[in-house]
């Protein structure tokens, strides 16, 4: 049990929540959730923002938790003078750009460009408000509701409503639908329902505590769109909520996107920013060097040696990302399970993270799943 705790004032705090909710406040007071957990567990089950730092005071912790404030769109604010004109550089789209198809890295950066997601999951796993404007759970967990923000529009003007989320999650739990990798299972067409105007139900296949992170960026193929939106249509268009609204597009070439000026949050800061495509790492790192793009999606640590010396300004991000050495083991010799551990017991895999990775990586022992 924590010492100091505000028994009063905690008990106030919990009245209105539910059962969920009121459980993990529990645990944090009782001391079995670290500060960190409780935010991120917080978040997961519709605890608000304010609430979060209130208990946190009356807990006698921290008044201010890091990375708690609400978000005013799907990412983060771009770096630059205002007005500025940012150029970057991405892996080249390998397909037309649909949010139901969405199955590769550059296609999913074009989604980002103007589409929403009902909830922003920033890098630390906590939850925060985009779309929805906050989220609960019933007791047993198979019914989530979400609040929809209002005053939202689409770049073609029209409203944002419960009736666009309806719509976009029954694509989305459609039969070959990129987000059944997260929603498979848990969710159908017909547990998506609208309470009210601005108001979703999900009800899911069974009780799922962290369905919040399966609508959010973390299943970067659920950004919403205009109910009775053709997603077939969406590479001429690029309709969404965002705070930049399609300027051009070229297929493998490149794309642009001015600001939204009537943007529902904070207004970006550049102007325009422009997009080049690329099909392989060494003509955008040369493109860096060579000042003719600013920013540079992501590169390997192999052939983008140049860019870590310290003249570059490098995000290091934890990823699932991984290399491997696969064997076929219903083939001679690797059918020889002592072949296999000699290959190995071969290989010095802490030289590897030095000598190939520069550091920059983590030992995966044998598995393709991350740390993360």
């Amino acid at each position: 049990m924590r010492s100091n705790i505000d028994h009063r004032r905690l008990a106030r705090l919990r009245r209105g929540q539910g059962e969920i909710a009121n459980h993990v406040i529990d645990e944090f007071a009782a001391g079995r959730l670290s500060r960190r957990d409780f935010i991120r567990r917080a978040s997961v089950v519709g605890i608000s923002v304010p609430l979060v730092g209130s208990i946190l005071e009356a807990c006698s912790s921290s008044s201010s938790p890091s990375g708690t404030a609400a978000a005013t769109g799907a990412s983060n604010t771009a770096a630059g003078a205002p007005g500025a004109v940012i150029r970057v550089g991405i892996t080249t789209p390998a397909a037309a750009i649909n949010p139901v198809t969405v199955s590769d890295q550059g296609t999913e950066d074009m989604l980002a460009q103007t589409g929403e997601f009902l909830v922003l999951s920033d890098q630390t796993l906590t939850l925060k408000p985009v779309l929805a404007t906050n989220w609960s759970a019933n007791s047993t967990a198979d019914v989530w509701t979400f609040k929809i923000r209002q005053g939202v529009k689409f770049h073609n003007g029209a409203p944002l409503t419960a009736d666009d989320v309806v719509y976009s999650f029954k694509l989305y739990t459609a039969p070959k639908a990129a987000a059944l990798s997260a929603l498979g299972g848990v969710l159908s067409p017909a547990g998506v329902v609208k309470v009210d105007d601005f108001t979703v139900a999900f009800h899911l296949e069974a009780p799922n505590g962290s369905f919040p992170y399966l609508v959010s960026s973390d299943n970067y193929s659920t950004i919403i769109i205009p109910n009775n939106y053709d997603p077939a249509n969406w590479q001429s268009t690029f309709i969404g909520t965002g705070p930049f609204v399609l300027g051009s597009y070229t297929p493998k070439v490149g794309a642009t996107f001015k600001r939204n000026e009537s943007y529902w949050g904070a207004k970006a800061l550049p102007s325009e920013t422009q997009f080049t495509f690329y099909d392989t790492q060494p003509p955008s790192i040369l493109a860096l060097t060579g000042g003719n793009i600013d920013v540079l999606g992501q590169f390997s640590v192999t052939g983008g040696e140049a860019l870590l010396g310290g003249s570059y300004n490098v995000i290091k991000l934890k990823s699932a990302a991984h290399r491997e050495l696969s064997m076929r083991n219903d083939q001679a010799p690797f059918t020889d399970p002592r072949v296999r551990q000699a290959i190995a017991l071969t290989l010095n895999r802490p030289q590897i993270i030095t000598a190939l990775f520069k550091g920059l990586s983590d030992l995966g022992n044998d598995s393709p799943f991350a740390p993360v």
